[in-house]
């Protein structure tokens, strides 16, 4: 069992300025919040917090990491607040306990190797401060040597998510003790048989280790003194956990593993580490390509140290690591090095420098070359994803910023299509909210909902736009297939012959439907070819020449920008696509329509004139009406107060070339202040009044209008 004064003075021993006092307390102040608390194997339950305590003590840890070490499990299980410590011990002690606590709130629920890769990375996104991290290690060390008081059942269980979790975090952060310890123990609990084969095996290896180490530390030893150098040699055995899966990986026998020996030899610089190389090969013969230099040549994350393997006595194969200390103690300790105290230095700027060198020490120790750090860099560094659970506890990776219904089409594509609403993490919530690392979705499902174009803005993976965009494509299809059977109803009687089909380049019906009614096809190509060609067995319900006509609320001509609807037994209605009656009529199918005819009609539509009000303008306007081949079908004057008179009249031309040509015709003629067109305001049944009572009532300055009908329009002056 640790003590707090052995705690205590493990810090003082390599931060002799620290603050003790601030441990001292925070152990009083837990000792009292778990004081009606007991373990699993009947010890008070302070017994933890003070072994996870000693735990970061010797990963020479700073004090702040301590004291949450003591406090950490205060907040879950206990009546004590956050606020509580933050007012006796502080803010950062107090977010890295809330930090803690969070984490131990997340459950790991599956055995598949994805899962626990994004488990992983949730935890790591999770932990702001990295401290969390080996303050958590530290928690689940302690709780790993005492799963022998808790059932077989809860101990594999927790065995598992060590294996899937803390041991490959351990790792990430170099802390290469930890990660050994948990799996051994982890293994002897998922596998007892196996553990204790591979457990045998290497204890008749024992007497062999300490013997080689004995005969070894004996002549290096001599050799090293000889050279004026001073040198530590630790022998060990590769742990149990890594001979199991290298016999599983390999497919091989105990027998058959050659490196189980290994030992390394600690000197003070690099200088001697090359010294000590020589040495160790002038003793025995080196094996050869089994030599390493990464002190010249680091590993990107840093790790520096010689390797080489030598035949040893009994032509046993021996691998020697040769390292500086500062080397050997990176190589243990990974991120953890990095906040050993250097006097009590903790200045803001000290602390900045620390959490770098973590989260660089932290970018997987595994990393080979440069692409791969990078990658690592992008994964973890600069973490682009949340990872939260569905309602089961299935964990599904987002990008950052992604919303409710992003998972929602993560999870199935028919839940996306038919939401009808969130709650996070209990709460209701709308599409707009973004998720969280840890947060629990719930999809609310109808199966009367359909996606709304709108979604498109709450969304940010492709797959949940690329759904979305899908289903419109699709219900687009079909309302296009919808509106080109209409229109081929009211064209044709019977179906549409093959020579059709084939020279509109259609495979079948449907798709001579659906790009009639996607305007792929235009009326104008669907007519032209049932004019020019004679196919006995189709017959015109409507000559080409009735069949699309300007609706009489906006007076569309051809060339215009219009959407036609099929109005039944008339034809194709076509309405200017800024219509103001087209929201009236928004129930119909609406189709694209690029109306172009050859100039023999003549189509009706509006313009404005303001002119001088003056003896024969009246006249003179409609005459170069005339003179440019329009007609006038209705007339309306509105006499203003002063000079001006306005003048809307309703002209017939083929085309918009056609109208440019009156307009342009208007706008040079004398006394005409400004032309316009003017297709909609006061046009139609709300606007006209006929034109013989439209002039008999015309008045100008007083005078009564001369004309009496339409016909005596010509040549008449006023």
């Amino acid at each position: 069992m640790s003590r707090i004064f052995e705690i205590t003075e493990k810090v003082s021993a390599y931060a002799s300025k620290s603050d003790i006092e601030l441990l001292n307390r925070a152990y009083v102040f837990a000792a009292q919040a778990h004081a009606e608390q007991r373990r699993s194997s009947g010890e008070m339950y302070i017994t933890h917090p003070l072994a996870v305590a000693d735990i970061l003590a010797s990963l020479k840890l700073d004090v702040a990491t301590i004291a949450t070490g003591l406090l950490h499990d205060t907040v879950e299980d206990t009546h004590i607040s956050l606020d509580d410590i933050r007012e006796r011990f502080g803010e950062d002690i107090a977010k890295l306990v809330d930090g803690v606590t969070k984490i131990g709130k997340i459950h790991f629920n599956s055995s598949e190797h994805k899962q626990a890769e994004n488990f992983r990375k949730m935890i790591l996104a999770t932990a702001k401060d990295l401290r969390v991290l080996l303050v958590k290690l530290a928690d689940r060390m302690h709780n790993m040597r005492t799963l022998g008081f808790v059932s077989k059942e809860k101990a594999r269980r927790v065995s598992e998510e060590t294996i899937q979790i803390h041991a490959p975090l351990a790792h990430r952060l170099g802390i290469h003790w930890i990660k050994q310890e948990m799996e051994d123990i982890a293994f002897s609990y998922i596998d007892p048989d196996g553990y204790e084969l591979v457990k045998g095996k290497l204890k008749d290896k024992l007497e062999f280790l300490q013997q080689t180490q004995a005969n070894l530390e004996n002549l290096l030893q001599e050799a090293l003194s000889r050279q004026g150098l001073e040198a530590t040699l630790q022998g060990r055995m590769k742990h149990l956990y890594s001979l199991h899966q290298k016999m599983q990986r390999k497919h091989i026998d105990f027998e058959e593993i050659y490196d189980i020996v290994a030992f390394r030899l600690i000197v003070k610089d690099a200088a001697s580490c090359y010294q000590a190389l020589g040495i160790i090969h002038s003793l025995y013969r080196p094996v050869p390509g089994r030599f390493k230099d990464y002190i010249a040549l680091p590993k990107p994350n840093g790790y520096q140290s010689l390797h080489t393997s030598v035949i040893g006595p009994e032509n046993h194969r021996i691998e020697v690591q040769i390292r500086a200390e500062s080397m050997h103690r990176h190589a243990e300790d990974g991120v953890a090095a990095h906040w050993m105290y250097k006097d009590g230095d903790t200045d803001a700027h000290g602390q900045r420098e620390f959490l770098w060198l973590s989260q660089l020490t932290e970018l997987l120790q595994e990393a080979e070359n440069p692409n791969e750090l990078m990658e690592n860099v992008r994964l973890d560094l600069f973490v682009q994803e949340v990872y939260v659970f569905s309602r089961d506890g299935d964990i599904y990776a987002l990008p950052r910023g992604a919303r409710p219904l992003d998972f929602a089409y993560a999870v199935h594509t028919d839940i996306g299509h038919h939401c009808i609403g969130v709650r996070i993490n209990g709460e209701m919530r709308d599409f707009r909210a973004k998720l969280h690392n840890g947060d629990q979705i719930e999809i609310l499902t109808s199966p009367d909902q359909e996606p709304s174009s709108q979604w498109l803005k709450y969304v940010k993976t492709p797959k949940a736009r690329q759904a979305i965009r899908q289903y419109y494509r699709r219900q687009e299809r079909e309302t296009s297939i919808q509106v080109g059977m209409e229109i081929l109803n009211e064209v044709l009687i019977g179906e549409p012959p093959v020579e059709l089909l084939q020279a509109l380049e259609c495979d079948n019906l449907a798709s001579l439907q659906e790009k009639l009614g996607r305007g792929d096809i235009s009326l104008d190509m669907l007519l032209k070819q049932l004019g020019d060609d004679d196919v006995s067995q189709v017959k015109l319900k409507c000559m080409r020449a009735n069949y699309m006509y300007g609706a009489n609320c906006c007076y569309p001509i051809p060339g215009d920008s219009v959407l036609g609807r099929v109005v039944a037994d008339k034809g194709m209605e076509l309405h200017y696509r800024d219509c103001k009656e087209l929201s009236s009529l928004s129930r119909y199918r609406w189709l694209e329509v690029d109306w172009q005819e050859p100039g023999k009609r003549l189509y009706p539509t509006g313009i404005e004139v303001r002119a001088e009000n003056r003896r024969g303008m009246l006249a003179r306007v409609s005459g170069c009406i005339s003179q440019a081949e329009a007609n006038i079908d209705d007339l309306k004057l509105d006499q203003r107060a002063g000079e001006m008179t306005v003048l809307r009249i309703l002209v017939g031309v083929h085309d918009r070339k056609h109208l440019a040509t009156v307009l342009k015709a208007l706008k040079i003629l004398d006394g005409v202040a400004t032309v316009k067109r003017q297709n909609q305001v006061g046009l139609g049944k709300n606007y006209t009044r006929g034109i013989g009572d439209m002039l008999r009532g015309m008045v100008s300055r007083g005078r009564r209008s001369l004309f009496k009908s339409k016909s005596k329009m010509k040549g008449k002056k006023t």
